[in-house]
């Protein structure tokens, strides 16, 4: 399926995703404890009888079983030589099972392991194991990739940036948040909504974590910024942990869907069931969307310029003529560059706050004997994660930008400040291909 594909149908009606599959496969006989990618494999009708049902159910897309698929959680099962192998048995499995009446996702999820500097995992190599994965989950036939059950926003971007890398299938990204809008690693909706459809997800939404009566205010923070179709998949209300070790749900279908109603009256394109949910769950659902027509006008207001960290989003309009503060230099201040090399930004960040009641702070950290692309990241993420005020990347060199551009965990502009035609043809190709905004030489702010 092509990107324009799954957007047309998207936007021609509410897509119906499948419910849960681990809480099912426990209680069709897959042990506590199991490998789920491997126990699958080896019991192939209990998965494809699961997705049969769910098919006639009403879904409109099936995840396939490839969850848990990555080489660092295959390693745990000590299974990870056989990755290639498991993940496209898994999608084979489902696509046997739905035989072309519902188009199959192949599953990422978070991989467990933590990236720098709480773990010992670096950004490229996180995208790396994505890209690794995706690329044999695309091989194997998916309709489409989602990620799912996410928590954390950069490990979200490594996974997009590796689909992106490996093939142009449309891509869904779903994050898990609390009731108070934001995931267990601090993570805004908003944030999360700006920072994905900027890297070009093709859907963005929440998923697990809880019940659909605790997700409408997530749902309308995330519609009010969304330019993309909204998934929400929520649970079967809280878990309540029975003397065995499972986990058992209290919502009823009926249960859900009265509580899935607000939620498709909200605005939510795209539904479906995480944990606890069944077939039961989705052929009401099913039934349910059908009454909800969804507005295809097209939007008349001014194209928003979106910047975003972890947990603000700026929303500006291209063309808007910016205040720009004193700059946080390190090449006209000898002090910055000096703190830096203490791993102290101090200065940097008083400046900072010197400068919020400016629409941008500029910042460039080129000095002697100082790497400049690993410091003007450090920069912008202590900048950004102090103050209230978006930030703009300023550097004579592309690859610098590119760099701090992929490994920040948000959305900041860049700087066409320079003459030399061949460095803004080529960051404006950069910006184009991460959808980043540039800021002109008449500080105007605008998209590509």
């Amino acid at each position: 399926m092509t990107r324009k594909e799954f957007q047309e149908l998207a936007a021609s009606r509410i897509l119906i995703l499948d419910g849960a599959t681990g809480s099912n496969l426990l209680k069709r006989g897959m042990p506590q404890g199991a490998c789920p990618e491997l126990w699958i494999a080896e019991h192939p009708q209990v998965l494809a009888g699961l997705q049969q049902e769910y098919v006639e159910a009403g879904s409109d897309i099936v995840y396939a079983p490839t969850f848990g698929g990555n080489r660092i959680k295959l390693q745990e099962y000590g299974l990870a030589e056989r990755m290639e192998e498991l993940n496209q048995a898994l999608v084979r499995i489902s696509r046997e099972a739905v035989d072309g009446r519902a188009l199959v996702a192949g599953d990422l999820t978070m991989t467990g392991a933590q990236l720098e500097p709480m773990g010992d995992l670096t950004f490229d190599q996180l995208v790396e194991v994505y890209r690794e994965q995706a690329a044999m989950i695309a091989q194997a036939g998916v309709d489409l990739i989602g990620i799912e059950t996410m928590m954390s926003l950069q490990e979200t971007r490594a996974a997009v940036l590796a689909v992106r890398e490996v093939c142009d299938l449309p891509v869904i990204a779903t994050m898990s948040f609390q009731k108070n809008g934001m995931t267990l690693y601090g993570v805004s909706a908003q944030s999360a909504v700006a920072v994905l459809q900027g890297l070009g997800v093709d859907a963005v939404g929440l998923n697990c974590s809880a019940g659909p009566d605790d997700m409408l205010e997530v749902v309308r923070q995330m519609k009010e910024i969304s330019k993309v179709p909204v998934i929400v998949k929520p649970n079967a209300g809280l878990p309540v942990l029975n003397p065995d070790g499972t986990a058992s749900y209290t919502m009823t279908a009926e249960d859900f869907c009265g509580h899935m109603e607000a939620l498709l009256a909200a605005g939510a394109d795209i539904v479906g069931g995480c944990c606890g949910t069944s077939p039961e769950f989705i052929r009401l659902l099913s039934q349910q969307a059908e009454k909800h027509v969804r507005e295809t006008e097209p939007s008349r207001e001014a194209v928003r310029v979106l910047l975003a960290t972890e947990r603000r989003v700026y929303s500006l309009v291209s063309g808007q003529k910016l205040t720009i503060g004193r700059d946080i230099d390190f090449s006209v201040n000898d002090e910055l560059a000096e703190e830096y090399r203490e791993d102290c930004f101090d200065t940097a960040v008083d400046l900072a706050f010197d400068q919020e009641d400016c629409d941008m702070i500029r910042l460039a950290a080129k000095a002697e004997g100082i790497c400049e692309k690993e410091a003007l990241l450090a920069l912008a993420q202590e900048v950004s994660g102090s103050v209230n005020v978006p930030c703009m990347l300023a550097s004579d060199s592309v690859e610098t930008l590119e760099y701090v551009i992929r490994h920040f965990s948000g959305i900041m502009a860049i700087e066409l400040g320079y003459n030399q035609e061949e460095w803004k043809t080529k960051i404006i190709s950069m910006a184009q291909a991460y959808q980043v905004p540039l800021v002109t030489l008449d500080n105007e702010i605008i998209y590509c």
